[in-house]
C-alpha cells in the first residue's frame, strides 16, 4: 500500500521584484525567483525558497545579490494545502499556513527536481521528501505540474 501524501502548491504570479512588499500573502511559504542567468538565458528559474516565519523577511536577505542582476527579477509566491481529491480539489483558492517542516520537506523536493542554478545548499537534502508528492498548480512559472518523491528519488533508497 502506498503511504505518499499529496500536496497542492498554488503559485500566484509572476510579480516584479518592486512589487514583492504588496503581493506577498500571510499563506505564502513558498517562493521562486526568475532572472537572467550567463548560459541558460533571460526569465529563467534561478531559485526556489521557503519560509514560515514571513516572505517578505525572507527575500529582504536575497537584495544583496539581486542588486547586481542585469536584467529584470520576478518573483512567485506559493500556498501549500493538502490535496484530498479531485472532487473538491478547485472550491477553495487559499490556503492555511504550512507548517515548517512540512514546508522544508516540499522546498526541498522541488529544489532537487528542479536543480535552480542558484540553489547550492539544498539539493542534497531531498530525502528528507520521502512520502510526498507535489502538484504545482495555478501560475507555477517553469515547474513541473507535479513531482514526487518516488519519482524522482526512490531509486535511491
Amino acid at each position: 500500500m502506498d503511504n505518499e501524501k499529496i500536496y497542492d502548491v498554488y503559485w500566484e504570479g509572476p510579480f516584479e521584484w518592486d512589487q514583492r512588499e504588496a503581493k506577498t500573502k500571510n499563506e505564502h511559504v513558498l517562493y521562486q525567483i526568475y532572472g537572467s542567468h550567463h548560459l541558460y538565458g533571460r526569465d529563467v528559474l534561478l531559485y526556489i525558497g521557503s519560509s514560515v516565519r514571513g516572505l517578505k523577511e525572507r527575500l529582504r536577505e536575497h537584495e544583496e545579490w539581486l542588486e547586481d542582476e542585469y536584467n529584470k527579477v520576478t518573483l512567485r509566491f506559493g500556498s501549500v494545502g493538502e490535496f484530498t481529491n479531485w472532487k473538491d480539489w478547485d472550491t477553495d483558492d487559499s490556503y492555511t499556513k504550512a507548517k515548517e517542516d512540512l514546508v522544508q520537506r516540499i522546498e526541498a523536493l522541488l529544489i532537487y527536481t528542479h536543480q535552480p542554478p542558484y540553489n547550492q545548499i539544498s539539493k542534497s537534502q531531498a530525502m528528507t521528501s520521502k512520502g510526498i508528492r507535489i502538484f504545482n498548480s495555478g501560475r507555477s512559472g517553469q515547474l513541473f505540474p507535479e513531482v514526487s518523491y518516488k519519482y524522482f528519488l526512490s531509486e535511491f533508497e
